[in-house]
Parts: C-alpha cells; structure tokens; sequence
C-alpha cells in the first residue's frame, strides 16, 4: 500500500511483517486479522499510544472497523468494557444498574449484535433480576474483565469470513497470547473501589504470567481476576396506567373523569446487590515446527449477584372505589385522596444468584507452501438464574393514602406510617420460594483456509465451513407459605430507610421515610413457616431451544493501484427445535415441539480507495440476518393473575434480515489524529414486535379465570435505521490531546413502533493530558432519550437523556510501579423511565458516585 504512516504506524506493520505467522482465532484475513493478533507485539503505554494503535488496525481494515487497544498488558483504558465501547462512534451503552451492560451499534437492539472472543461465541448466563437481561442472545459485558483483553474491534460492515448474527455489528475480543509476549511477563494491579450511595468499599485485584521458553516455540499464561462492587440503587417506581376513576370521585381540573389515567402503583424501592466477580483466563502456544501452530485457550468466569431488594408502595388501581378525590391534567391524574383500608403492600425479596461461564478452544494452524489451513474446535457453555429467589411481604393494615405527581415530583402521605400498621392477618400469603435456572451452551466446529493468489486484482482467496450446536433452555419452580398467627411487621423491623437515599429524585413525604424489613427477620421468620405443599413446576414460562446452523463462506481480498477491499457470501443453514409446555384445559400441561428450518445467502462487498497517502473513502454492501431471542423461539405462556396480563413466545418467528450500506471518509492529517465521516442505512425486514390480543383463559396453577391481555412476538414490522457519525481526534505536541465523536440516527418503522436502544444524538468528549510520568482525562458522554421495551399494563417504556462524566488519572512512579484514580459517574446522573411521554414517569433511579484507587505493577 502506498500510503504515509506515522512512526509507531510504520512500527507496527514491520512487527506485522515480522511476526506473519502469528494470526488470530477470529478473523483469518489479511489485514485486520493479522493487527488484531501481531500488533500485540507492541509495548503500549499511554493513552495516546493506545488510540495510535486503534487508529493504526482502522486505518489499514479492508471494512469500516473501530478498535480499542489496551494501553499496556493487563491495562486496558477502562474497568468495563462496554464502557470502552461507549467511547467509540455509533456506539451507545444502556446503564440501568449504573455501568455499561448492553451495546448498541449503529441504531440496533443490543441483541441484534454478537460478540466474538477470539472469533467465538461465548455463552451468557443471567442472574435474574435485569428486566432487560432476557434469555437472548447478547452479552453482558460486566461478566468481562477487561484485563485479559488485548484489542477489542468493532466490524460495522460485514465480512463472509465473520459469524453472522449480526445486523448492527460485531465485537470481537482478542486475549493475550503468551508467544507475542516477553518470557517472565508479569502484571498485577490492586485496587480498592467505592460508591457513595451505598457508603461501602470492596477490593478488586488482577494478576497476569506469561512464559515462553527459549527456542520461543512453546508458552503458556494465565491470568485471574477478582471484583467486587456494592450496589445500592434508589428508585421511585410507577407501574404504568389505567383508567377507572369512580363517579363518585370529586374532580378538580379538566378532562373526561372515565378516560383519565391514573397511576396504577407508586412505589419507593430500595434494590442492594454485592456482585462478586472471579475470573480465570488461560492460553497454551506451541509451534513444532515451522508449519505447525497450536492454540488452547480457556476462560472461567464466576459471579455472584445476590441482591435483596425493598419495596413499597400505593396500589390506587387496587382502590378505585375508595378514590374520594382526584386531579386531571391532560387526560391523567396527578393527584388524588384515597380514603378507608386502601390497599397498599410492602415487598422484601432476597434473590441468591450465581452466574457461571466457562469456554474451551482448540486451535491449529498449518501453513503450507501455499496454503494456510486452520481448525478449531471447542465448547462454551454458561448457567444462571434465581437459587432460590424468597418473595416476602406485608400489607398496609388501615388507613388510605393520598398522592400526587408530575415529571419530577413524587408525592406520596398515608393516614398511618407507623411500622405497626404494616402487617397479615392469618392465614394470608407471606410469600414463597422461587428457584429458575437458565442455561446456555454451545459446541462447535471450523475450518478455514487461505491462499495468495496472483489472479489479476484479487491477491487473496478464503473458505471456509463452521457448525454450531447450540442449547437454551429455562426452567423453574416454586411453592407459597402462609402466616399461621398474625404478623406484625415490627417484629422483623429493621429500621427506618436511609436518610439521604431518595435524594436527587424528587420524591418527599412518606416515600423517602418509611419502615423497612431486616433480612436476617425476614428470612428466619420464612423458615418458621410450613410450605403449601411440594414444590409447583412452572410449566408457563419453561422451554429448551435446540438450535443447529451450518455455514458455508467464501471471500476473495482484492487490491489494484488505490483500491483494494474484499467480496464474498455466506450461506447460512438453521434449524430450530423448541420444546415448551401448553395448557390442555383440563388445569395441566401437555408437552409441544415446534420445529423451524431455514437457509439464507449473505453476500457482502467492502471497497477502500487511497484518495491521497493521508486520506482514505470507503463503501460497503451486505445482506445481514439475526435470529431472534431464544425465549421467542418457543411458544411458552406465562400468567399474571394480579394484573391479568400473560405473556410468551412464537414457534413461527422468521430471523430478522437486513440490507447494510455504509458509506466513510478518513483523513489521517497527524500522527496520532484523524478526522472522520461515517454515513450508515439498515434496511430491516422481519422486524420483531409485541402483539397483545385479548384472550379468556384460565391459569392451571392457581385456577383464576378471566380475560388477559397476552404478549407475544410477531414479525410484521418493516424497520429503517439511517445515521451519520463524525469523529475527530487529535494529539498536540504539549501533552493534550482530544477524542471527540458524534452520531445522528434517524429511524423509523412500519407501525407505530420504536427500535429499541436507539438515541437519535449522542455524543462524547475525551480530552486528556499525558506527559512524562503523569496522566490524566475526562470522558463526557451524553445520549437522547431512546425507547427501551413495551412494560407494564402495555406502558411504551422509553429512557430519558442520559450524561455520564468520568475521570480517570495516573501516575508512573517508576519502571514497575504505577498508581490510577478512576472516577466515574460524577454527575450521579439519574436514569429516568417515563411512558411515551416525560410528564408519565416509570421509573427514576440513582445508583451514585464510584471511585477507584489502584496499585499496578509489571515485571
């Protein structure tokens, strides 16, 4: 290629030339492929030098690629790795529990982009509590420890070589291998991290040993991971809205009293959660000979995500007939006086969970004269869920309530808050015992091969067939107690909530004071209790998805004077198998298999063109498909008999398929420094939306009768998702330097829909200061509100605008030893839930200020 490099460019691609034998387990093509594994050969330190790097990977891909490279072994720029990608154009993190957890690229649901460790899926338990961590099929990044990552890539446009699966974009993670590395590495850091909402402190630590011999043939490293973080998230909480206000009711304001909706629960919550987090990261490197490579490499993750979580609330669409009084404001009511024994409840959960992921890749590489033939295999598979969850309550015992709101207030006053008015009569339900597991699993198998060729411009061929056996399944039970005398809720008391905690949410009266329950109370008086009987298998929402895809591609790499790129196509073979329960009518479940089979052709063109030796334009073309969710996939059917809602899934859902075209201009003026424009359009088809249908049924388990209003999956939604992204980055010769992107999409559906996960501006502002010893830079992100899911009583869930700012510094005390001061979340920015429009809150939360303290040494 005949374009001008900086210095540690043109440093790179020489290790690249020098080190030609050494390529990655995701990519087997030329350009990127190669960075992703031989820049590692590279010693980085530094901030500047990381995004030199990443620039260098972006600057020479054949796609439109965006990378993020560790600024040293074990180093990587931040303590999570969607936050890293936060900071990368397109890209957009959704922080519910206040860190990164789900990305989105390109204006696509997170579940509709795929993450690849070393060119593998990697299996993804949950632990039960995110409403947003369905059985699906993306990631959470928190079970990642961004110290094994080497380089992490973001292939926006698609390759024939790429697993597919994707309609935004693919992640690929590339780990350390122990032959790029010096003989005796060893890094080690130890840290010490704080939140202020939950006032506690945690250790985090990692370690990393790579070794080689001295013929330089053989390897090996390892590399563990501890984290621990306290969580303690405020909320103020509404349960969507409902129509029913009584005639009798006293009306204040304009508006039909019959149509105006009101809250249906407003709720104080308190959720805390201790996530413990162990991993264990492991490579073998051989090289026998010349021609032969082999690669084993393994990954262990352990987390541990128990969390007990408080809640209290006012329930006025439980109490319609003792509503006395009432407000109306643009067809809601925002006010209102609920007289006589209103119902009210108060809900202690501890949920215990376990989230285990595990990994296993074999790999071997064989270089002939002329071709490079590469074999893998391995297995991952992953396990979570509720073991066991205990729901626990009281209710309010006399007395009513009165409330009022608007999009920043919550107010909420009853008749008695005295911790003796909360309790049960005999005879009444405590609660229960919920256990639910869900596991994930998959085997497979890949063959590649590669040659150069000589073939006028095509100076490249690949092929190559991978099969994937792939396991999700979810399965639960659970069973009820009840209180034999009364209970009083003074005699589990475990004081008043924290003062302070509801600060910053608007929310006063009795929602930021009220009694809350002991755990250790609450549990022993549960074991007092003697259950209903053995333990009910929950046949609604259970199933097991078998899924079997065999893929065939074949690529051919081009270059001709100032153009070069790739062309090829990808057939795809699925086949689906879903076992589920269905109700018979006669109060039990039958057994039900649905099989689905399906074969798509994916061609996709990436073309690059040397405008000038400092300035490259790119355009590319795909077909892209993404399957949806596993738990889709099935046609279970969950119930809710309080609110008379259900919900499940669709035998008969088709993948999701897209058209791809992105469009990009790259002008590297300095080193260190580029300017960039980046035009991208997702044609979708097949979109996945909810359809709700009103349907008499009767729930076999507990035997309610009555309409429901049930939720399932259907494709009849075309989709558009058209967007521009404008970068710029730029080291001065004074030590400061910016990072600075920004992304417009544009979206729209044949229904009257949203995409999900989708902000229409977001942006972020890095500037930093690195000099000698001494480093230090703030990272600014700021997205538009963007709509979530479809929630309660049908509720059109959207997040409000969310701004984020971090600050992350350090301090090189010598060749071995270094310290860094990491801050993050400073605004305590509040994450704020409403219903299609702001002044309908459903949620507002804070999960506070983190900081970090840690020590780093390397050998």
């Amino acid at each position: 290629m005949n374009y001008r490099k900086s210095a540690l460019s043109s440093a790179i691609v020489a290790c690249i030339a020098f080190s030609a034998h050494a390529q990655d387990a995701a990519s087997q093509a030329p350009s990127s492929n190669e960075q992703a594994t031989q820049l590692d050969t590279v010693t980085v330190t530094g901030y500047r030098l990381s995004l030199e790097k990443s620039q260098a990977v972006k600057r020479s891909a054949n796609s439109i690629v965006d990378a993020i490279s560790a600024e040293d072994i074990g180093k990587f720029p931040d303590t999570n790795a969607a936050e890293s990608l936060s900071h990368l154009p397109g890209i957009t993190v959704d922080r519910q529990f206040g860190e990164g957890e789900k990305v989105s690229i390109n204006g696509t649901d997170p579940a509709l982009n795929r993450v690849l460790v070393n060119g593998q899926t990697i299996a993804s338990g949950d632990w039960g509590g995110n409403p947003t961590d369905t059985s699906g099929r993306t990631f959470n990044y928190t079970l990642l420890s961004p110290e094994i990552i080497g380089l992490m890539e973001v292939y926006k446009t698609p390759e024939a070589r790429i697993d597919e699966g994707s309609i935004g974009g693919t992640v690929i993670v590339h780990t350390r291998k122990p032959l790029d590395l010096p003989s005796n590495t060893i890094r080690g850091s130890l840290g010490y991290n704080y939140n202020d909402r939950s006032e506690k402190g945690n250790p985090r630590g990692s370690v990393l040993w790579s070794w080689k011999n001295d013929a330089e043939d053989f390897g090996f490293l390892v590399s563990g991971t501890h984290d621990e973080q306290s969580i303690s998230r405020a909320g103020i909480e509404y349960w969507g809205y409902v129509t029913g206000l009584p005639a009798t009711a006293t009306i204040t304001g304009e508006g039909d009293p019959a149509a105006a909706k009101l809250p249906v629960g407003i709720s104080s919550s308190y959720f805390q959660q201790d996530r413990k987090r162990d991993g264990l990261q492991a490579a073998l490197q051989w090289k026998p000979n010349e021609r032969n490579e082999f690669n084993l490499t393994g990954l262990y993750v352990k987390g541990k995500y128990d969390n007990f979580s408080q809640a209290r609330y006012v329930c006025p669409a439980c109490s319609l007939s003792q509503i006395t009084s009432a407000t109306i404001e643009d067809g809601y009511v925002v006010a209102a006086d609920v007289d006589g024994d209103a119902y009210a409840q108060h809900d202690f959960n501890l949920r215990k969970s376990q989230v285990e992921t595990n990994s296993l890749n074999l790999r071997h590489d064989y270089y002939g004269d002329n071709w490079v033939f590469t074999t893998q295999g391995g297995t991952t598979s992953a396990k979570g869920g509720k073991d066991p969850e205990y729901l626990m309550k009281t209710l309010l015992l006399s007395g009513g309530f009165d409330f009022e709101y608007d999009a920043n207030h919550t107010i909420v006053n009853y008749d008695n808050n005295d911790a003796s008015n909360w309790g049960l009569a005999p005879g009444q339900q405590y609660g229960g015992q919920y256990y639910e597991t869900s596991r994930d699993k998959e085997r497979y198998f890949q063959f590649d091969a590669e040659r150069n060729v000589e073939w006028g411009p095509i100076n490249k061929v690949q092929m190559g067939y991978k099969y994937t056996n792939h396991d999700n399944s979810v399965s639960s039970r659970g069973n009820a107690v009840d209180v034999v005398s009364a209970l009083n809720l003074t005699e589990i008391l475990g004081g008043m909530a924290p003062s302070g905690l509801y600060d910053g949410l608007g929310a006063s009266g009795d929602l930021t004071s009220w009694p809350t329950a002991d755990l250790g109370a609450a549990i022993a008086y549960f074991n007092t209790l003697t259950p209903r009987g053995p333990y009910n298998y929950n046949y609604g929402p259970s199933f097991a998805v078998k899924e079997i895809t065999n893929a065939f591609y074949a690529q051919a790499n081009f270059e001709s004077g100032k153009w070069r790129g790739n062309l090829g196509v990808r057939y795809v073979d699925t086949s689906d198998k879903s076992l589920y329960w269905v109700s018979n009518g006669s109060g039990g479940y039958d057994r039900a298999l649905a099989n689905r089979s399906y074969y798509k052709p994916l061609p996709s063109f990436n073309l690059a063109y040397e405008i000038n030796d400092d300035m490259v334009a790119r355009f590319s073309a795909a077909k892209v498909m993404a399957r949806p969710r596993y738990g889709q996939l099935a046609g279970t059917l969950d119930l809710d008999d309080t609110n008379f809602t259900g919900g499940g899934g669709n035998v008969d859902l088709k993948p999701y398929e897209a058209n791809n075209y992105d469009l990009a201009f790259e002008w590297y003026f300095a080193p260190s420094s580029m300017l960039a424009a980046e035009v991208f359009r997702r044609d979708i088809s097949n979109y996945v939306v909810t359809n709700t249908t009103e349907q008499q049924l009767t729930n076999p388990i507990s035997g309610v009768s009555g309409v429901y209003s049930i939720s399932r999956p259907i494709n009849v939604a075309d989709a558009t998702a058209t967007g521009v992204a404008l970068i710029y980055q730029h080291a001065f010769d004074n030590g400061f330097g910016i990072n600075a992107n920004y992304t417009y999409t544009d979206t729209s559906t044949s229904t009257d829909l949203f995409l999900p996960y989708v902000s229409k501006n977001a942006y972020t502002l890095t500037p930093y200061f690195e000099k000698g010893p001494f480093s230090v830079r703030v990272n600014y992100s700021y997205r538009s509100e963007y709509f979530n899911q479809i929630g309660r009583q049908q509720s059109t869930v959207f997040a409000d605008a969310y701004k984020q700012l971090d600050l992350i510094a350090g301090y090189e005390i010598n060749d071995m030893f270094g310290v860094t001061f990491s801050a993050t979340n400073l605004l305590d920015e509040t994450y704020y839930w409403y219903d299609t429009q702001k002044r309908t809150p459903l949620g507002v939360y804070k999960s506070g200020r983190n900081y970090q303290l840690a020590f780093n040494v390397k050998f």
